[in-house]
């Protein structure tokens, strides 16, 4: 293909990354409005989610499981701090050691959106067979299992 061979639309539109991003786009920006009577953003949510889900990690861990870098993520966790959401305990063993926690406060919101979450889940999956949706759960684990392979490389 030379530089002046036009593409198709419809190539793009094939393209299993492009199409990942635009449902991502389209279904992060549809969740973000239903963030907002919550006073929490997108990448706070992931935060107090992953937290609800799995207590008391470290920086490192919260970071993979949030999907944010870890600069980022110490700003998001200075939000949630100044909001009472979450709060930073040092290990009585490792004084170097941080771990990041829901506060009772953090823990009620993160419990009263799941529902709202789940919601929504339930509409981007309507039309979708019981077995068509482990089949996609599946296949977007094994995307991000192989995903990783491009970071190494880099």
């Amino acid at each position: 293909m030379t530089v002046n061979t036009p593409l198709s639309l419809k190539d793009l539109e094939k393209a299993i990354p492009f199409l990942m991003a635009r449902a991502t786009t389209r279904m992060g920006n549809a969740f973000a409005k239903s963030l907002k009577p919550f006073g929490l953003s997108l990448s706070e949510w992931r935060v107090c989610a992953s937290l609800l889900y799995d207590p008391r990690q470290t920086l490192s861990e919260l970071s993979l499981h949030a999907s944010s870098d870890i600069s980022a993520l110490s700003r998001i966790i200075d939000r949630l701090e100044d909001q009472e959401l979450v709060k930073r305990e040092r290990s009585t063993t490792d004084g170097r050691s941080v771990r990041i926690v829901l506060t009772e406060k953090g823990e009620e919101l993160a419990l009263t959106i799941v529902p709202v979450a789940k919601r929504h889940e339930s509409v981007i999956l309507s039309g979708f067979a019981p077995g068509d949706v482990r089949a996609l759960r599946s296949m977007l684990l094994k995307l991000y299992k192989n995903a990783g392979e491009l970071d190494e490389s880099d």
